[in-house]
Protein backbone atom coordinates (compact mmCIF):
# COMPACT_ATOMS: atom_id res chain seq x y z
CA UNK A 1 0.00 0.00 0.00
CA UNK A 2 0.91 3.89 -0.77
CA UNK A 3 0.48 6.59 1.60
CA UNK A 4 1.02 10.21 0.73
CA UNK A 5 0.18 13.06 2.57
CA UNK A 6 -1.33 16.16 0.48
CA UNK A 7 -1.01 19.50 1.60
CA UNK A 8 -4.45 21.68 0.72
CA UNK A 9 -2.99 24.77 2.71
CA UNK A 10 -1.98 26.48 -0.92
CA UNK A 11 -5.98 25.54 -2.25
CA UNK A 12 -7.60 27.61 0.59
CA UNK A 13 -5.75 30.63 -1.00
CA UNK A 14 -7.18 29.83 -4.35
CA UNK A 15 -10.94 29.78 -2.69
CA UNK A 16 -10.34 32.92 -0.76
CA UNK A 17 -8.95 34.45 -4.35
CA UNK A 18 -12.39 33.20 -6.03
CA UNK A 19 -14.42 34.73 -3.46
CA UNK A 20 -12.69 37.68 -3.56
CA UNK A 21 -12.79 38.32 -7.05
CA UNK A 22 -16.43 37.47 -7.18
CA UNK A 23 -17.16 40.19 -4.34
CA UNK A 24 -15.49 43.03 -6.55
CA UNK A 25 -17.06 41.30 -9.69
CA UNK A 26 -20.54 41.94 -7.96
CA UNK A 27 -19.69 45.26 -6.65
CA UNK A 28 -18.43 46.80 -9.84
CA UNK A 29 -21.95 45.33 -11.75
CA UNK A 30 -24.09 46.97 -9.08
CA UNK A 31 -21.75 50.30 -9.73
CA UNK A 32 -22.26 49.89 -13.35
CA UNK A 33 -25.70 49.72 -13.07
CA UNK A 34 -26.70 52.26 -10.38
CA UNK A 35 -24.25 54.87 -13.04
CA UNK A 36 -26.95 53.69 -16.02
CA UNK A 37 -29.83 54.15 -14.01
CA UNK A 38 -28.40 57.85 -13.12
CA UNK A 39 -27.48 58.50 -16.89
CA UNK A 40 -30.94 57.21 -18.16
CA UNK A 41 -32.85 59.64 -15.26
CA UNK A 42 -30.45 62.52 -16.66
CA UNK A 43 -31.56 62.32 -20.21
CA UNK A 44 -35.33 61.95 -19.68
CA UNK A 45 -34.67 64.83 -17.37
CA UNK A 46 -33.31 67.29 -19.58
CA UNK A 47 -35.10 66.51 -22.53
CA UNK A 48 -38.45 65.73 -21.81
CA UNK A 49 -41.36 67.85 -20.10
CA UNK A 50 -44.86 67.05 -19.79
CA UNK A 51 -43.67 63.36 -20.07
CA UNK A 52 -41.06 63.31 -17.66
CA UNK A 53 -42.82 62.15 -14.90
CA UNK A 54 -44.40 59.46 -16.80
CA UNK A 55 -41.50 58.14 -17.55
CA UNK A 56 -39.02 58.39 -14.91
CA UNK A 57 -42.10 56.57 -12.88
CA UNK A 58 -41.96 53.72 -14.83
CA UNK A 59 -37.35 53.93 -15.12
CA UNK A 60 -36.51 51.28 -12.08
CA UNK A 61 -32.96 49.61 -11.24
CA UNK A 62 -32.87 46.79 -9.09
CA UNK A 63 -30.29 44.16 -8.20
CA UNK A 64 -31.88 40.18 -9.37
CA UNK A 65 -29.54 37.50 -8.22
CA UNK A 66 -26.14 39.88 -8.38
CA UNK A 67 -27.40 41.06 -11.52
CA UNK A 68 -27.93 45.21 -11.93
CA UNK A 69 -31.19 45.32 -14.16
CA UNK A 70 -32.48 48.82 -15.52
CA UNK A 71 -36.13 48.59 -16.30
CA UNK A 72 -39.14 50.21 -18.09
CA UNK A 73 -42.45 49.39 -17.45
CA UNK A 74 -44.96 49.01 -20.67
CA UNK A 75 -46.59 52.22 -19.60
CA UNK A 76 -43.56 54.04 -21.20
CA UNK A 77 -42.18 52.44 -24.00
CA UNK A 78 -44.36 54.93 -26.44
CA UNK A 79 -41.87 57.48 -25.11
CA UNK A 80 -38.62 55.38 -25.29
CA UNK A 81 -40.20 53.44 -28.83
CA UNK A 82 -41.89 56.51 -30.43
CA UNK A 83 -45.42 57.04 -32.09
CA UNK A 84 -47.01 57.21 -34.74
CA UNK A 85 -49.79 59.80 -35.71
CA UNK A 86 -52.93 58.25 -34.70
CA UNK A 87 -56.21 59.36 -34.06
CA UNK A 88 -57.14 58.77 -29.94
CA UNK A 89 -61.07 59.61 -30.24
CA UNK A 90 -61.41 55.28 -29.94
CA UNK A 91 -58.85 55.13 -27.14
CA UNK A 92 -60.43 58.62 -24.94
CA UNK A 93 -64.20 56.79 -25.57
CA UNK A 94 -63.27 53.86 -24.20
CA UNK A 95 -62.16 55.07 -20.96
CA UNK A 96 -64.23 53.92 -17.83
CA UNK A 97 -65.07 57.82 -17.12
CA UNK A 98 -66.91 58.33 -19.92
CA UNK A 99 -70.46 58.65 -20.24
CA UNK A 100 -73.73 58.70 -22.02
CA UNK A 101 -75.09 61.60 -23.57
CA UNK A 102 -79.49 61.61 -23.61
CA UNK A 103 -78.78 61.17 -27.66
CA UNK A 104 -76.69 57.58 -26.36
CA UNK A 105 -73.52 58.99 -27.55
CA UNK A 106 -70.49 58.17 -25.49
CA UNK A 107 -68.41 61.51 -24.35
CA UNK A 108 -65.43 62.29 -22.13
CA UNK A 109 -64.84 65.54 -20.93
CA UNK A 110 -61.26 66.15 -21.49
CA UNK A 111 -59.55 68.82 -18.39
CA UNK A 112 -56.56 70.96 -19.71
CA UNK A 113 -54.46 71.84 -16.99
CA UNK A 114 -53.00 75.54 -16.87
CA UNK A 115 -52.67 76.56 -13.53
CA UNK A 116 -49.67 77.70 -10.98
CA UNK A 117 -46.71 75.70 -10.67
CA UNK A 118 -46.48 74.46 -14.45
CA UNK A 119 -42.98 75.66 -14.91
CA UNK A 120 -40.43 75.02 -18.09
CA UNK A 121 -38.43 72.20 -16.07
CA UNK A 122 -42.55 69.93 -16.35
CA UNK A 123 -43.67 71.80 -19.43
CA UNK A 124 -43.71 72.04 -22.82
CA UNK A 125 -42.84 75.38 -24.76
CA UNK A 126 -45.72 75.52 -25.97
CA UNK A 127 -48.04 74.80 -23.23
CA UNK A 128 -45.96 77.61 -20.83
CA UNK A 129 -47.35 79.60 -23.73
CA UNK A 130 -50.60 79.28 -22.57
CA UNK A 131 -49.56 79.29 -19.01
CA UNK A 132 -48.14 82.69 -19.08
CA UNK A 133 -50.79 83.99 -21.07
CA UNK A 134 -53.74 82.67 -18.67
CA UNK A 135 -51.45 84.42 -16.12
CA UNK A 136 -50.92 87.82 -17.98
CA UNK A 137 -54.96 88.08 -18.24
CA UNK A 138 -55.65 86.70 -15.03
CA UNK A 139 -53.25 89.94 -13.56
CA UNK A 140 -55.47 92.17 -16.37
CA UNK A 141 -58.43 90.99 -14.45
CA UNK A 142 -57.34 91.48 -10.85
CA UNK A 143 -57.45 87.86 -10.61
CA UNK A 144 -54.98 86.36 -7.57
CA UNK A 145 -52.54 83.57 -9.60
CA UNK A 146 -51.62 81.10 -7.07
CA UNK A 147 -52.87 83.26 -3.87
CA UNK A 148 -56.03 81.85 -2.11
CA UNK A 149 -59.30 83.51 -2.01
CA UNK A 150 -61.10 83.95 0.68
CA UNK A 151 -64.67 85.68 1.76
CA UNK A 152 -64.60 88.87 4.29
CA UNK A 153 -65.01 86.10 7.19
CA UNK A 154 -61.41 84.50 5.72
CA UNK A 155 -62.77 81.54 4.74
CA UNK A 156 -62.04 80.04 1.53
CA UNK A 157 -64.04 80.94 -1.88
CA UNK A 158 -64.84 77.20 -3.44
CA UNK A 159 -66.17 76.18 -6.64
CA UNK A 160 -65.51 78.20 -9.77
CA UNK A 161 -65.08 81.46 -8.80
CA UNK A 162 -63.70 82.90 -12.35
CA UNK A 163 -64.34 82.38 -16.02
CA UNK A 164 -62.64 84.10 -18.97
CA UNK A 165 -62.29 83.32 -22.86
CA UNK A 166 -58.64 84.76 -24.11
CA UNK A 167 -59.63 84.50 -27.84
CA UNK A 168 -56.32 86.30 -29.24
CA UNK A 169 -53.18 84.89 -27.63
CA UNK A 170 -51.32 82.73 -27.88
CA UNK A 171 -51.01 83.12 -31.33
CA UNK A 172 -49.63 80.01 -34.03
CA UNK A 173 -45.58 79.70 -34.64
CA UNK A 174 -44.91 76.79 -36.09
CA UNK A 175 -46.66 73.91 -37.45
CA UNK A 176 -46.04 71.16 -34.93
CA UNK A 177 -47.21 69.76 -31.59
CA UNK A 178 -49.35 72.16 -29.33
CA UNK A 179 -49.68 74.70 -32.17
CA UNK A 180 -52.69 73.92 -33.32
CA UNK A 181 -55.15 74.51 -36.75
CA UNK A 182 -54.98 77.26 -38.67
CA UNK A 183 -52.30 79.43 -40.63
CA UNK A 184 -49.37 80.70 -38.53
CA UNK A 185 -50.29 84.39 -36.68
CA UNK A 186 -53.58 83.07 -35.77
CA UNK A 187 -54.66 82.55 -32.23
CA UNK A 188 -54.18 78.60 -31.35
CA UNK A 189 -56.97 76.95 -32.33
CA UNK A 190 -58.67 73.66 -32.08
CA UNK A 191 -61.11 72.18 -34.89
CA UNK A 192 -64.95 73.56 -35.13
CA UNK A 193 -67.25 75.66 -36.04
CA UNK A 194 -66.40 79.53 -34.01
CA UNK A 195 -68.47 79.49 -31.05
CA UNK A 196 -67.58 82.94 -29.58
CA UNK A 197 -67.61 86.77 -30.76
CA UNK A 198 -64.14 87.58 -31.69
CA UNK A 199 -62.97 84.08 -32.22
CA UNK A 200 -60.44 82.41 -34.42
CA UNK A 201 -60.41 83.78 -37.98
CA UNK A 202 -60.42 79.88 -38.88
CA UNK A 203 -63.28 79.31 -37.09
CA UNK A 204 -61.95 76.93 -34.47
CA UNK A 205 -62.45 77.05 -30.99
CA UNK A 206 -59.08 79.27 -29.29
CA UNK A 207 -57.17 76.99 -26.98
CA UNK A 208 -58.10 79.48 -23.99
CA UNK A 209 -61.88 79.65 -24.83
CA UNK A 210 -63.72 79.20 -21.36
CA UNK A 211 -60.84 79.44 -19.19
CA UNK A 212 -62.12 78.51 -15.63
CA UNK A 213 -60.82 79.38 -11.69
CA UNK A 214 -61.56 76.86 -9.25
CA UNK A 215 -60.55 76.52 -5.11
CA UNK A 216 -61.26 73.26 -3.66
CA UNK A 217 -60.77 71.53 -0.06
CA UNK A 218 -57.79 69.00 -0.49
CA UNK A 219 -56.57 66.83 1.64
CA UNK A 220 -56.38 67.96 5.52
CA UNK A 221 -58.16 71.14 4.61
CA UNK A 222 -55.88 72.70 2.02
CA UNK A 223 -57.37 74.34 -0.66
CA UNK A 224 -56.25 73.36 -3.89
CA UNK A 225 -56.42 75.88 -6.65
CA UNK A 226 -56.25 75.42 -10.35
CA UNK A 227 -56.89 77.23 -13.52
CA UNK A 228 -58.57 74.75 -16.57
CA UNK A 229 -60.14 74.34 -19.94
CA UNK A 230 -62.38 71.49 -20.68
CA UNK A 231 -62.97 70.38 -24.04
CA UNK A 232 -65.13 67.13 -25.03
CA UNK A 233 -64.70 64.46 -26.97
CA UNK A 234 -67.60 62.70 -28.74
CA UNK A 235 -68.76 59.94 -30.86
CA UNK A 236 -70.05 62.74 -32.73
CA UNK A 237 -66.79 63.78 -33.59
CA UNK A 238 -65.89 60.27 -35.44
CA UNK A 239 -64.43 61.13 -39.48
CA UNK A 240 -64.17 64.99 -38.57
CA UNK A 241 -60.51 64.94 -37.77
CA UNK A 242 -60.70 65.75 -34.09
CA UNK A 243 -58.48 64.59 -31.52
CA UNK A 244 -55.33 63.81 -34.06
CA UNK A 245 -51.83 63.31 -32.07
CA UNK A 246 -48.99 64.32 -34.24
CA UNK A 247 -47.04 61.13 -33.03
CA UNK A 248 -43.49 61.59 -31.82
CA UNK A 249 -40.23 60.63 -32.50
CA UNK A 250 -38.91 57.77 -29.92
CA UNK A 251 -36.30 58.87 -27.47
CA UNK A 252 -34.18 55.78 -27.40
CA UNK A 253 -33.05 56.73 -23.59
CA UNK A 254 -32.12 52.97 -22.80
CA UNK A 255 -30.38 52.04 -26.11
CA UNK A 256 -28.09 55.45 -25.72
CA UNK A 257 -27.83 54.12 -21.99
CA UNK A 258 -26.15 51.11 -23.11
CA UNK A 259 -24.06 52.28 -25.20
CA UNK A 260 -22.70 54.90 -22.21
CA UNK A 261 -22.53 51.71 -20.08
CA UNK A 262 -19.88 50.01 -22.19
CA UNK A 263 -17.62 53.03 -22.53
CA UNK A 264 -18.16 53.39 -18.97
CA UNK A 265 -17.42 49.46 -18.48
CA UNK A 266 -14.42 50.01 -20.76
CA UNK A 267 -12.97 53.22 -19.89
CA UNK A 268 -13.53 53.38 -15.78
CA UNK A 269 -15.54 50.11 -14.39
CA UNK A 270 -12.86 47.73 -15.31
CA UNK A 271 -10.02 49.10 -15.08
CA UNK A 272 -10.74 50.33 -11.36
CA UNK A 273 -11.82 46.81 -10.62
CA UNK A 274 -8.44 45.49 -11.91
CA UNK A 275 -6.77 47.83 -9.33
CA UNK A 276 -8.83 46.65 -6.42
CA UNK A 277 -8.43 43.13 -7.27
CA UNK A 278 -4.42 43.54 -7.51
CA UNK A 279 -4.78 45.42 -4.05
CA UNK A 280 -6.76 42.82 -2.41
CA UNK A 281 -5.07 39.61 -3.61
Amino acid sequence: MIGCNIDLTGLDGLLDIENIVQQEVAAANLKLGAMAHAHAVELATNELHSRREAYLKALTFFEADGVAVLNLDASALWIEDGMQPHNMLDALLSSPKAKISKEGKRFLVIPFDHSPGHGPTNTTPAQLDLVNTVRSEMKRRRIPWNKVERDDNGRPLLGRLHKFSVNDAPLKTSHGPGQGRGAIGDVRQGPGPRQLVGGAPGGGTPFLAGVGVYQKLGPGGSVQRSVMTFRVASEDHIGEERWEHPGNEPKSFLERTEKWALEQAEHLIVPDLMERLVARI
